[in-house]
């Protein structure tokens, strides 16, 4: 999970959510998405980086989504996530492609309005 540090970004925004009023429960593996009910939690904030999710992963965050269960992520750790999965990328609305620095393009925004 090189990247994004997906461990310091969680010690850094857990106590920041528990301030807000959720009860924060951090896992350090994918395989909580096929061990938990994630149907009991209000929001799932997927901050892992790169990596590959597997199908009996997976398919139980799609289905808790679907179910109205909301979903977020932190930068690289949502869109930068399981890039071979194409109904995750669907879900998140989106894939990260590359920064526009790198491409040699520069940054694309929207119009004035």
């Amino acid at each position: 999970m090189d990247g994004h540090e997906p461990q310091q970004t969680a010690e850094i925004m857990s106590p920041r959510c528990a301030m807000r009023g959720f009860e924060v429960k951090v896992e350090t593996s994918l395989d909580a998405y096929k061990t938990e009910d994630l149907t009991a939690f209000d929001l799932i904030v997927n901050n892992w980086t790169m990596g590959k999710i597997e199908g009996d992963q997976l398919t139980p965050l799609l289905n808790a989504v679907r179910g109205g269960v909301g979903f977020g992520g932190i930068h690289g750790g949502m869109c930068d996530a399981f890039r071979e999965q194409t109904e995750y990328q669907f879900m998140c609305g989106g894939q990260w492609v590359a920064h526009p620095a790198a491409s040699g393009r520069t940054a694309w925004r929207w119009p004035d309005c």
